[in-house]
């Protein structure tokens, strides 16, 4: 019975809390747009914090667990341009928030770029292809630049126009890819990392 008096008190008192916050928000001149983008920017700066603490603590303390995966050290710079370039999309898309040409693009290629080597490659039809063809820390991001492809082409010939802040995005998650793949087999990265190995 008590929780019943309790359930009854919540369902009058949340309403009126969120109506009052709305006036006071709305009243101070501020837009809701603009709240909801400073949630989203705090959201993504926490994403990439806690992807970066969990990518070094990962291999700091279970490098072993990567032995199959071309190795802790080469795999860390896979981790760490994953969430770097997840973060530097969505900032550019948030920081474009009133400018749905560039805001739009920039945070579909973020959520691509953040789900493609732990989401799309995980799927077994494409992960045995691809590890059949392409024996190198590569073949993690080519199902993801694979459907990045076929966004940049499916959204040309829809729109009948070419996507330049679509287009720039990718192009910069293709260099992305490629510069991680590189800086993977330098041996400066090999003991930079193995001071996380370590």
């Amino acid at each position: 019975m008590h929780y019943l008096r309790e359930l009854r008190t919540a369902r009058r008192v949340v309403p009126y809390m969120v109506e009052k916050f709305l006036k006071l928000y709305l009243q101070e001149g501020n837009s809701l747009s603009g709240w909801f983008v400073s949630l989203g920017g705090r959201a993504a700066a926490l994403l990439v914090v806690v992807g970066l603490t969990t990518a070094i603590a990962s291999v700091h303390y279970n490098p072993d667990g990567y032995k199959q995966v071309w190795g802790a050290r080469r795999f860390l710079s896979l981790m760490l341009i994953n969430i770097l370039g997840f973060g530097i999309l969505a900032g550019i898309g948030l920081k474009y928030h009133r400018q749905p040409e560039i805001h739009r693009p920039m945070m579909l290629l973020a959520t691509l770029f953040v789900a493609g080597p732990a989401g799309l490659f995980r799927i077994p039809v494409t992960n045995g292809e691809v590890m059949g063809a392409i024996h190198s820390i590569f073949a993690t991001w080519v199902p993801m630049l694979i459907w990045g492809t076929l966004l940049v082409v499916i959204k040309a010939a829809m729109t009948r126009s070419w996507d330049r802040y679509f287009a720039a995005g990718f192009a910069g998650i293709v260099l992305a890819c490629v510069l991680q793949v590189f800086v993977s087999n330098t041996a400066w990265w090999y003991r930079l990392a193995g001071l996380v190995t370590a």
